[in-house]
């Protein structure tokens, strides 16, 4: 991290070639005014410069970018200390976005995690750590941040509430005794003991943070406990001490702190409970696996797992790596990843996933990802960086909370003048310690992201995987839905129904599977399995991928042209009535075309999803404008949109037509939501307001996918619809209440209406109830009216 003494660093920088790149980017250096020195290193792709001013560093990004390079980014997810608020939030996140290098930072209140991304070079995790430690949110040990650990908390905050609660007990009951005309007041010196262990000790966690928070400038939750409840203590004492009134609030005070401590108690098991899922996800995946080494088994840890290493797995056992059966046939129960609630049989060639249960079957399999891209893990990183992202309603919620507890302060002290002036000191330093003690940030702090959670865990749950938190908001509201027709609306595996040959060559069908070999297309794996008769040939095909038209192989003088109609046109081939003689209807039609010369033709069809139909209805009952964008041509396309009732319908589109369909779309109709599984779809996906991809698609397109559809069902996007509209409900009345909350509490504890026992009270389960409505998420089940 640079500092005044030290404006000088050595940054990696990415897209560098030549040596020519090396004087570009010095040149671009050297004209920044802040710039003293600048030397690029091509061999290590690094660039050590030297400003004048360390927060010039901060531009050092945007001044590489503008040059046509790039620099390297990290990214870690710590857990930290003392966070007990939405002001400690705040201040983590604003100090943090000053620093040089730091390009995102994002706290998450619920789970009281920090996401942090940096330049490498600019800045270290060990920097960020000890910027943290600095303003007083150390970083914790990893190692000591498991579940037991957070058990271990969560008892220490249960018995020092009892501890609390059972101090205050004979001082509660002699002040509702008080109600009743009864004279059961207990003496100052008893009041006095009853109280300072509480004050003094469970309150000491109170200080501890006020502390943290003050010493970084800011003010939290703990600074307004701490402040009223020592007003309440100090007082007491006065009036003990030095008045000798029998009249004292030391009752306050301790009640105070023992049920702010119930409320942390309960807050941080119910927000263990919106955690439950990713938990459980983690915990699928078992610790060793047995290996066959030669002719015998061997217990291996799963993280030392490679590719092709050979498993056995037993009747009973949980699948430890993701895999492909060599041997053996079983039942695979994978409702825990896919949400599919039928067990799935498995036999050679079939692919099974680490952390799924495996019934009564023995299974050989070979492992075929690294532990590190086991799907299991892909999700749980999917589900955590979901729970840490920020819709946009949870910025403005964090920029109110900044000011939130100085403006409490400052409506505390406007109370104690006021009243002291109309009413007396007494009446108004208890107005005064109601209004710091009422006043709860935590609850607008909790209402957004424990929703996320819980939404993000039971969409795991049900398989619906959320990548992009805003997406789901957006589809909560939106009324457009494009859907992809290969793979999305159908199966996804087409069937040759007719095949046509207008050649005498014996060599051609192999020729036409040898080439087809190569391609990942349903349409094209169709073709192979009904040429398995035909021998592959052994010629050495050039291979070139035609997006959204075909291919075109070259082998010496040959060519091969295997596609769609459009592929034809692009070299002036015109299909002839004679070619287009009895194409089955409503099928896709894939042509080939040797030396200029149409010489086959493949008639594919690909049967509609069952659940298909039932989707569409729900959509179209409720609103939703239904396209279907496909690359097929109209008389396919026109076939599905008859069998489900789809409003209107895009045929022969290339990739770049669909994106710019998708565009049109936005334009006419608001926020669209695209639904794709291939390779084609990425452009339209990412262009989309809301894109969601078929689990069973390409890696391709579920990267550019906001949300993913973990399995081979269309009608998980009406359970997606269903999860956004519910998280978005969850998070308009998460908020509601909180801010009513406030907005009413504040005024009556400033106008004397509350005692500091109630306040405290309320203020203690108001972030409770926001979490426990959040926790009512996970109980939520879909509409399976389908079924």
């Amino acid at each position: 991290m640079a500092t005044e003494q030290n404006a000088h660093v050595i940054v990696p920088v990415t897209g560098m070639t030549c040596a020519s790149c090396v004087s570009r980017l010095e040149k671009a250096m050297s004209k920044r005014s802040p710039v003293q020195r600048a030397s690029v290193n091509l061999a290590l792709e690094t660039l050590d410069i030297a400003v004048d001013d360390p927060k010039a560093l901060a531009d050092l990004p945007a001044w590489v970018d503008a040059a046509g390079f790039g620099v390297e980014s990290a990214s870690a997810t710590l857990t930290v200390q003392n966070i007990t608020c939405a002001s400690c939030v705040n201040r983590i996140e604003k100090v943090l976005g000053k620093v040089p290098g730091i390009q995102e930072a994002s706290v998450n209140l619920a789970t009281s995690q920090l996401r942090v991304t940096w330049v490498r070079g600019l800045v270290t995790l060990n920097d960020i750590r000890r910027r943290l430690d600095q303003i007083g949110y150390p970083v914790a040990d990893d190692s000591a941040e498991d579940e037991d650990g957070a058990e271990d908390d969560q008892h220490k905050l249960l018995r020092q509430s009892l501890i609390g609660l059972g101090l205050s007990a004979p001082m509660v009951l002699t002040m509702f005794a008080s109600l009743f005309g009864l004279n059961w007041m207990l003496p100052g010196w008893v009041q006095f003991l009853l109280t300072t262990p509480i004050q003094l000790w469970l309150g000491l966690r109170f200080y501890r943070g006020a502390w943290h928070a003050l010493r970084g400038g800011s003010a939290n939750m703990d600074v307004l406990v701490a402040l009223g409840t020592s007003a309440a203590y100090i007082y007491s004492l006065y009036l003990w001490l030095v008045s000798g009134s029998s009249h004292l609030y030391f009752e306050a005070a301790a009640v105070v702190i023992s049920l702010v401590m119930l409320g942390k108690w309960m807050e941080a098991r119910a927000k263990n409970l919106t955690g439950d899922a990713i938990r459980k996800l983690m915990n699928l995946q078992p610790p060793t696996a047995k290996q066959w080494q030669g002719d015998e088994l061997v217990t291996v840890n799963v993280a030392d797992l490679k590719v092709g290493d050979e498993l056995q797995i037993q009747p009973g056992d949980t699948v430890p790596a993701d895999a492909i059966v060599l041997r053996g046939e079983s039942t695979i129960n994978e409702a825990m990843l896919t949400g599919e609630s039928e067990p799935v049989a498995k036999t050679i060639d079939d692919a099974v996933m680490a952390g799924t249960q495996n019934a009564n079957g023995s299974l050989r399999v070979s492992v075929h990802r690294a532990p590190d891209d086991f799907r299991l893990k892909q999700i749980v990183e999917l589900v955590n960086d979901a729970q840490m992202q920020k819709p946009d309603i949870q910025k403005l919620v964090d920029k109110i909370s900044s000011v939130f507890v100085p403006a409490v302060i400052a409506i505390a002290l406007l109370t104690l003048g006021l009243q002291w002036w109309l009413n007396g000191f007494e009446p108004a330093l208890v107005a005064a310690v109601s209004v710091l003690v009422i006043a709860c940030p935590c609850a607008l702090g909790l209402a957004t992201p424990t929703a996320i959670m819980a939404a993000s865990g039971v969409g795991a749950r049900r398989g619906v995987l959320i990548r992009d938190i805003n997406q789901l908001h957006q589809l909560a509201n939106a009324k457009t839905i494009a859907f992809d027709k290969t793979g999305t609306l159908t199966q996804g595996a087409p069937e040759v129904v007719q095949r046509e040959l207008w050649s005498d060559d014996a060599s051609l069908l192999g020729w036409i599977k040898s080439v087809q070999q190569q391609s990942q297309h349903p349409l094209a794996e169709a073709m192979v399995r009904s040429l398995e008769d035909a021998q592959a040939s052994d010629t050495d095909f050039q291979v070139e991928n035609r997006s959204g038209r075909g291919v075109v192989a070259q082998a010496g003088q040959d060519r091969l042209l295997i596609g769609n109609a459009r592929l034809l046109d692009e070299f002036e081939l015109t299909i002839d009535d004679q070619y287009q003689a009895s194409v089955t209807e409503g099928a896709s039609t894939v042509w080939v075309a040797l030396n200029d010369t149409i010489v086959a033709r493949f008639d594919l069809t690909d049967p509609v999803r069952e659940e298909a139909a039932w989707t569409i209805q729900w959509l179209k009952k409720r609103g939703w404008q239904t396209w279907l964008l496909t690359g097929d041509h109209a008389a396919a396309a026109k076939t599905v949109q008859d069998k489900l009732g789809l409003d209107d319908v895009f045929a022969d589109l290339l990739p770049e037509h669909k994106s710019q369909t998708i565009e049109q779309l936005k334009k006419k109709s608001g926020s669209v939501v695209m639904v794709g599984d291939g390779i084609n779809d990425a452009p339209a996906l990412a262009l989309a307001d809301v894109s969601v991809a078929m689990g069973s698609g390409t890696d391709v397109a579920m990267e550019a996918a906001g949300l993913t559809l973990m399995r081979p069902q269309i009608s998980l996007v009406v359970e997606a619809i269903q999860i956004a509209e519910k998280t978005q409900s969850k998070i308009r009345q998460n908020l509601f209440w909180a801010f009513i909350y406030n907005c009413i509490g504040i005024p009556l504890a400033a106008f004397g209406l509350l005692s500091p026992v109630i306040a405290g009270a309320a203020m203690a389960f108001s972030s409770v109830s926001v979490v426990t409505s959040s926790l009512l998420l996970l109980r939520w089940n879909p509409d399976q009216s389908h079924s």
